[in-house]
């Protein structure tokens, strides 16, 4: 009865143990999953990998509806183009009031709203540049892909899927790391 008891108690033991195991193993596997989404809202165009795709660092992965991007984008450098306009004109302004003022034609004042009007158009300027480079960032963002070397586990996301990311991180492609 004795020796029974031991290998009940040892067979349940080795039971544990490769249950323990089984559960580190599936942790593990599921720890190299990564779930990649868009860093920026929109809608899925296309899906580009499949389940069991093999993809590098850089391989497009899914990309979003760019229409919206690219208008934002062109308004972003119509604007630029507008405020360096803008700027250039307001320096050449400033440089007719200073060599006026020089020559005792006109007064320190109309010196001064030239230089404020050159000041804000600089501003304007500099704020549409970042504009700009925002405008860019997004439209880069709108293409997803691989930061790094894996196998594509599971592809959640498909064509027409709004991607939001105010409301969490979506996956739209799940890789596990190689």
């Amino acid at each position: 009865m004795n020796l029974k008891m031991h290998t009940r108690k040892n067979l349940l033991l080795c039971l544990m143990c490769g249950l323990l195991l089984v559960a580190l193993f599936v942790n593990q596997a599921k720890a190299a999953e990564h779930n990649l989404s868009f860093a920026v809202s929109g809608v899925v165009a296309s899906v580009k990998v499949k389940i069991g795709d093999q993809v590098k660092v850089g391989t497009v992965l899914a990309v979003l509806d760019l229409t919206p991007f690219n208008a934002v984008k062109r308004s972003t450098e119509a604007a630029s183009s507008l405020a360096k306009l803008m700027l250039d004109i307001s320096e050449v302004r400033l440089n007719q009031a200073q060599e006026l003022y020089n020559a005792l034609s006109t007064s320190g004042e109309e010196v001064e709203k030239a230089r404020i009007e050159y000041e804000k158009a600089l501003s304007g300027y500099q704020n549409a540049l970042s504009q700009d480079e925002i405008a860019t960032w997004r439209l880069q963002q709108a293409t997803l892909k691989a930061p790094f070397f894996g196998r594509v586990s599971a592809v959640p996301g498909y064509p027409g899927i709004v991607i939001n990311t105010s409301a969490g991180n979506q996956a739209v492609v799940v890789v596990r790391k190689q």
